[in-house]
């Protein structure tokens, strides 16, 4: 099975192979030498945050910690990372599944150890590190803090979220035959949630479900699952922004994020999330609404499909729309 994802706004089109994000963490082996080893990080704690984003009613505590992920990078196989999150906060996760690309990108998803439970999923990406431990109750992602200038520094965000709160519906007056979100899969549903509390922490409007929306991520999902794509063009050639339109979703700015290859909502999440190109859509203030689709297929090469259609909602707001692709990775 093959991975990759994708993403497509009104100005940007891109597909990518899963690949992975940015640094954040300072792995000291405990084993040198050894590519079996155990992995930890370390981290400075500043008390105050100069700098950050004030703190939404989504942020229920964070810190500042700097790290980069050479030795993660340079192994095999870890077989689990040691993650001191908070002075009254400390975990262990063990492997359960690792992908990576001759890019530098890695995807590594792990279990908590201990009765507590719940799975980190971290993404290596262009020397840059992002991961979600997700728990019973909360979230708790690590983002690296970008400057002024548009760089990164090895400066990061780790920040404790609470989840968040029911999917909001679309107006009627924009799809008044859809039912309150009809046709979300549990996996699209999920992807909505984690991108609104993304959008939530960044003080940004969180995204209503739209049926129209859903529609048009329903159909291109089905249409890469059956043809096994990954392709902001259906297979006849119709883009993306044609399906959400003939969906009767009002002529707007749209974008599109697609992925294929990975399971799990979270996993997906993570690795859109984790690439420049595709983040912008994720927490572009302009838009309103969102519809996901999620699509398995065991019969093709990526088995997992999943389109993520985004909208302003505004007629008479269409921009000119300008294409480019890469393709996934062999």
């Amino acid at each position: 099975m093959k991975s990759g994802f994708c993403a497509a706004a009104i100005v940007l089109c891109l597909l990518f192979s899963a690949s992975a994000a940015h640094a954040w963490v300072k792995f000291t082996p405990n084993s040198a030498g050894s590519s079996d080893a155990k992995t930890s990080w370390s981290g400075s704690t500043p008390g105050d945050l100069p700098g950050l984003r004030t703190a939404s009613g989504a942020v229920v505590r964070q810190r500042i910690a700097q790290f980069c992920p050479d030795a993660l990078l340079s192994r095999s196989h870890v077989e689990s990372i040691d993650l001191p999150l908070f002075d009254d906060l400390h975990l262990t996760a063990i492997e359960r599944e690792r992908q990576s690309d001759r890019n530098g990108f890695l995807l590594w998803t792990g279990d908590i150890e201990g009765p507590r439970g719940g799975k980190l999923v971290l993404v290596v990406r262009d020397g840059l590190i992002f991961a979600s431990v997700y728990l019973p109750s909360s979230i708790i992602q690590i983002r690296p803090i970008e400057a002024e200038t548009g760089r990164y520094s090895r400066d990061y965000i780790i920040r404790q979220l609470a989840y968040p709160g029911k999917i909001q519906t679309a107006p009627d007056r924009l799809c008044p035959s859809c039912g309150s979100q009809a046709g979300l899969t549990p996996g699209a549903r999920r992807m909505i949630e984690l991108v609104n509390l993304e959008r939530k922490a960044d003080g940004l409007p969180v995204l209503q479900y739209s049926g129209m929306l859903t529609e048009a991520a329903s159909r291109h999902g089905r249409d890469m699952a059956v043809h096994d794509l990954c392709s902001h063009e259906l297979s006849g050639g119709e883009p993306f922004y044609k399906s959400v339109f003939g969906a009767g979703y009002p002529v707007s700015e749209v974008a599109e994020n697609i992925a294929v290859g990975l399971a799990t909502a979270e996993q997906t999440f993570e690795s859109i999330f984790s690439s420049s190109e595709h983040r912008p859509n994720l927490l572009n203030r302009h838009f309103t609404q969102i519809g996901v689709s999620a699509v398995f297929n065991k019969a093709s090469t990526y088995q997992y499909f999943w389109a993520m259609e985004l909208g302003a909602g505004e007629p008479n707001t269409a921009k000119a729309i300008r294409l480019s692709s890469n393709g996934p990775p062999s």
